[in-house]
């Protein structure tokens, strides 16, 4: 379902951006100064299309390490899930005397801990 989201987000962006493209004036021109260049009568939409370009990398990027680091999150904890769901099922699958045994075992060493 988030992909369907993503790409109904992207499509809306689109339409904006190519709205802004059909609708700009040629007297909308900016002087763009990056640290290592500087670009002089550069238009408007030019600046905007390669921000939103920008943007879309640098989201992407963070969604896929996002995604990555909970998929690796995500499988150990399923690996620590199945260990302990055999862990139930053995003790499941334990007799009734040899747990009620080994409840009084654990009881009656601890009654002797505590009176010496």
């Amino acid at each position: 379902m988030w992909a369907v989201r993503a790409i109904l987000v992207a499509l809306v962006v689109v339409c904006v951006v190519a709205f802004a493209y059909f609708n700009v004036g040629s007297d909308q021109i900016v002087s763009v100064n990056l640290i290592y260049a500087k670009f002089v009568d550069v238009p408007l939409i030019t600046v905007v299309f390669w921000s939103f370009v920008g943007g879309v990398f640098v989201s992407l990027i963070v969604f896929v390490s996002a995604y990555i680091r909970m998929s690796v999150d995500l499988r150990s904890v399923r690996r620590k899930l199945r260990s302990l769901e055999s862990e139930v099922t053995v003790l499941r699958n334990r007799p009734i005397e040899e747990s009620a045994e080994f409840i009084a075992g654990q009881g009656g060493q601890s009654k002797n801990s505590k009176e010496t």
